[in-house]
Parts: structure tokens; sequence; C-alpha cells
């Protein structure tokens, strides 16, 4: 009985502190799988030239650049799923207005058939966490998102805030998204939310003895902000995460 308590309670040790997959993060493993970075650049935030197309050169998704190739998200499935969007179709042929258009020397893969729903929703998750594709977003927390960019905070939180980064020695071994389950265990509420940003650590944490054995011996710790961002700043990037976590 003594070895079966000490088995579960093991069992139930490690699923505590296995990281949380989220959409994203598992569209982030699907894009590498299916070999998109090696023509969009690493992580999708570059791309490779490309004679012959619109650009001569395969778009890059990040802040702002493939905006020209869709404008909903449905467009954005059709890419993936047909290697071109009916929209953009229609306006390359009216653009060439009747002339044979030259042929991209590396044209854009159709995956139909090779990715099941949810694999395609995660997909595009992860292409909307690295393009900034949110047409919905209030302007303070738009705001928010680009202070958060300039601040550095993507490169550990992930594109967007959406993914995350190994983190030997913390309690998970690896930094949480703001939009997932981990991120909401550790960072309880706003007044949290703003202690951790500008100290970089929470009292509630640094009170409890394994939590603070587990800050202490993370080599990647929470940077404190409070002499590098204003009041103004931390509102617009807490309004981005609490509208990043709206679901």
């Amino acid at each position: 009985m003594g070895v079966a308590v000490i088995g579960l309670g093991g069992i139930l040790y490690f699923q505590l502190r296995r990281p949380e997959r989220t959409a994203a993060i598992r569209g982030q493993e699907i894009a590498w799988r299916l070999g998109c970075f090696a023509c969009h650049g690493p992580e999708g935030t570059g791309g490779i030239a490309n004679p012959g197309s619109l650009e001569n050169i395969v778009p890059a998704w990040d802040i702002g650049a493939d905006v020209i190739y869709h404008e909903t998200e449905d467009e954005i499935r059709e890419w993936i799923l047909y290697g071109v969007s009916q929209r953009f179709l229609a306006v390359s042929e009216e653009t060439a207005g009747g002339e044979e258009e030259p042929e991209p020397l590396v044209p854009m893969p159709a995956y139909e058939g090779l990715l099941s729903s949810q694999e395609l929703d995660d997909l595009v998750a992860y292409f909307q966490a690295v393009s900034w594709y949110e047409p919905e977003m209030p302007e303070n927390a738009y705001e928010g998102k680009k202070i958060a960019a300039r601040t550095g905070c993507f490169g550990c939180h992930g594109p967007g805030g959406h993914g995350g980064v190994p983190n030997p020695g913390s309690f998970k071994g690896f930094i949480p998204p703001w939009d997932g389950r981990d991120f909401g265990k550790l960072v309880r509420n706003e007044e949290e939310l703003r202690e951790w940003i500008l100290d970089g650590t929470i009292s509630r944490l640094e009170a409890n003895p394994l939590a603070r054995y587990f800050l202490k011996n993370q080599k990647t710790p929470m940077p404190a902000y409070r002499e590098h961002l204003s009041k103004e700043d931390v509102d617009k990037i807490v309004a981005y995460i609490q509208w990043l976590r709206r679901g």
C-alpha cells in the first residue's frame, strides 16, 4: 500500500511539473515538421529569395510583413490547405491584365490531406502569434503588445506571449506562455501580475519555501522592470496580457 501511494505521488508530482502545450506551441512544432521554416525563415521570421514571386522573396510571417497575402483567418487557412487564397489569386489575375505571370521558383505547398482539423487550428494559432494578426485587439492592448516586444518579453514568453523557452531549474523547466493555464497558476490576479512585472517576483511565492527554492534555482529568472517601465507602460502590458487571456 505504501509503495503504491509513493508511486501515485511520484506520478502526480511529475504531472504537475509537466509544462503546458498550448495551441501555438503545438502549431510551432507542426510548422517545423512540415518544413515551413525552410522557406519562411527561423520560426517564420525570415524568408528565402523566390524569383518570379510578387516580391521576389518568400514572405516572413512576423510583424505585418505578410498582410498583403491575407485579410481574414479563412484566407490563412486557404494558403495552408491549397497553397494560395482565392482572393489573392483573383487580385493577381486582375493585376496581370490577362498576361501570363511568371511562376514563383518556390511555390507555396498545399497541405490539404496532411493535417487534421486540430493540427490546422494549431498551425493557424502559431501563425497568428508570429504575424501579429489580431484584428479585434483594443488599442491599449495593442500598444501593450508593442511595448512588450520592445522590452524583450517575447524572447522568453514566445511570439506575442504565446510560447516559451526551456528554463532549467524552474518548477516546470519551461517559461510559461501568457495565454495558458500555467501562467494563471503562477500569477493569480492583476495585483500579482504588476508585482511580477515590476519586481520580477511575487511576495506570495517568496513566502513559500518550495516556490522560493525553484525561483532561486531557475537559470532564467524573470527580470524586474521597475526602473525601466512607466506606470502607463505597465498598464498597457497588463491590458494586453488580460486581453490575451480573455478566453
